[in-house]
This record gives C-alpha cells, structure tokens and sequence, in this order.
C-alpha cells in the first residue's frame, strides 16, 4: 500500500494554498514533487485543530517564527507537531534566528500567541482560533519548549552537504539535510511563451558586467566590493531597483558573465544553506562570485573574487571567462544531488 504523507506548516506557501507573485524556488514547493516522484502520496494542506492526523504514515511540518503575520496556519501545525510527537520538522526560511525569537516572544506572554489584533489594530488573520482554545495548554508548552530547548524531532534542512548546520542556530534531536536543487528548474517556466527559457546567450554576445539580485538591502555588500565592470542591480524596491520575477531574472542571469551572489548571516559562517541562485547560475552559463565563507563550500573554483575574474578578463580575454565558468560546472555538478540521490534519500528516510 502507498504510503500518505502529510506536509504541513506555519503559513500559506507551506500548506500549499499560496502563488509566489515572484515565481520564486522554494524547498517547501519542491519537496512535495520529490515525495511523489519517491512513489508516496502526498497531501499538503492546512490543519485543523481536532482534525485527525493519524492517517498518515508520516507528518512533515514547516516551521515558521509563530509571530509573523504570515504564520496564520500555526496553530493547526503546533498542533499537528502535538498530536504527531514522531513529526519531522522542517524550515524553508533562511532566517532562522527570527523564526527562534518569534517563539521566544510568545513564551515570553503567552497572551500574544491568542491576540487577534496586532498593535495597529490590523486583524492578525490567524486561521482556526477557535478550533485550537480546546488546545491551549498544550500549544503554550510547544512554544516554550521550541523556544528555548531542543526540539525533540528531526529536523530537516535545505542545505548542501558538507555544510555547517549549526551555524543556523537551532537545535534538534536530530538534523538531516537534503538538497533540492536536481528537482529545482521553475525559473525556465514562464508564462505566455515570452521568450524560449532552453536558449542560451553565446559566449560571445554575454555581457561583462555584474548582476546584484536581492529583496533584501545588501548595499554593504556591494560597497565593499572593487570592481571595473558595471553592477546591473534588482529587487530591493526601496533602493528604487527593478524587481523581476524569478523566470525574468533568470533570462538578465543568461545575458551576463558575472552573478554576485550575497551572503546570509549564517552562510558567511558555513552553513551550506540551500540557494537556489547557484542553479540558476550554473544553468545560465555564468559565472558566480559570493563571500568566500559561503562559497568555498563548492570547490575552488568558487573562490575567486571580482577583483580575481576581472583581471582574468583582462589577461585572457573571454577564453579565461569560459574556462572558469567551465570550472565552476564541474564544481557544482560534484556538489549537487542528482536526482537519484534525492529520491533514494527519502525512500531510505521514509521507511
């Protein structure tokens, strides 16, 4: 008999009911591909306190800082995590240490995990406040316990192998990472044939200039930077800079030799945290340049500088470029999980 596997979480991209208006690659919208691949039957959807959870061979619930406004599915996952003490949990946020504060600022007052208007007034819209009063003291302990102790599940990361895990800061029984990036490709699909997502720019007719792509503010990234070649920059609408969707950024990564890549807090300190910007490089045909602390996590060829690449540049000519985007290739396909890998990791996980 095929074994149902139920994926749930803390809000509405974990659960299945949200569209990424950015089209944007997440582990939480990859794993349920991977599962079915694996033979399972996957059910991801929101929970109802009291609904029975039992059914399921497995339960894998996204964990999400409870606080945010986003989280309006978490009382039905704390009481999934409740009512499963077997659960695996998951993250799909890179920002781990808000997701651990959140839960420390509602064990803090158990008060805020119930309020139903934020500050401002604004209706917090947390789904199922009713179904989950029947639950109260449990749910209050939950969030006491994922604040400040170790989680007593397995945690399932995003993240490349070899990385330092703990440099995410969170504890757990056990942690466990895969990597999704062989199953990862949604940035070739787009809407209304705009343009053929498989054509790629010739070496030759690539821009040598640099593609900064963030949501985020990473300018002190940028300034740290010396560099001769133009910086191309999009995605943080405050700094007045274009924000593309993920298929379009793609198509600017294909017209371009050089991708700067940012660090996150934790990847500076090794983490190996899943990106799926590496992918979209390595299938642009670029060339990718982070923090050396993130990057050198892929072999040698990651370590080169902006600095490094542009003289390469200049000694070489574009012969020096495609050789280390060559290099890189080589590199990454060493790294990343093939598709088999992946399967066969859960099929051996999921017993």
């Amino acid at each position: 008999m095929t074994k149902k596997i139920l994926i749930t979480g803390f809000n509405a991209l974990t659960v299945g009911s949200a569209r990424s208006p950015l089209n944007i690659a997440t582990s939480a919208k990859v794993l349920p591909i991977v599962l079915k691949e694996a033979g399972y039957d996957v059910i991801q959807k929101p929970i109802v306190p009291g609904e029975d959870v039992s059914q399921y061979d497995k339960v894998i619930v996204y964990v999400f800082g409870p606080n945010s406004l986003s989280a309006r599915y978490c009382y039905g996952a704390m009481y999934t995590i409740i009512k499963r003490p077997d659960a695996i949990i998951s993250i799909d946020d890179w920002q781990t240490k808000d997701s651990l504060s959140g839960f420390g600022t509602f064990s803090r007052g158990h008060w805020r995990i119930w309020k139903k208007f934020s500050q401002a007034g604004n209706n917090v819209e947390k789904r199922y406040w009713n179904e989950a009063q029947d639950y109260k003291k449990e749910i209050e302990d939950l969030v006491d316990h994922f604040a400040f102790k170790e989680w007593p599940h397995d945690l399932l990361i995003p993240a490349y192998d070899g990385g330092r895990y703990e440099a995410l800061g969170l504890k757990a029984k056990n942690i466990l990472n895969w990597d999704p990036s062989p199953f990862t490709d949604s940035y070739k699909t787009q809407p209304k044939n705009l343009f053929d997502t498989d054509v790629l720019t010739p070496d030759y007719e690539k821009q040598t200039e640099w593609i900064m792509a963030s949501l985020l503010n990473k300018s002190s990234f940028v300034k740290r930077l010396t560099v001769e070649w133009p910086i191309k920059s999009f995605g943080n609408i405050k700094l007045d800079q274009p924000r593309l969707k993920e298929h379009e950024l793609y198509q600017e990564y294909k017209k371009s030799w050089g991708i700067l890549s940012p660090p996150h807090y934790h990847t500076l300190e090794g983490s190996g945290w899943w990106r799926v910007r590496y992918k979209m490089v390595h299938d642009a045909n670029s060339i990718l340049v982070g923090d050396i602390g993130e990057t050198s996590l892929f072999g040698k060829a990651y370590e080169k500088t902006v600095n490094g690449i542009e003289a390469y540049f200049k000694r070489y000519g574009m012969q020096g470029l495609t050789r280390l985007r060559d290099e890189q290739k080589i590199d990454f396909k060493n790294k990343i999980w093939t598709k088999e890998k992946c399967i066969k990791f859960f099929k051996d996980y999921i017993q």
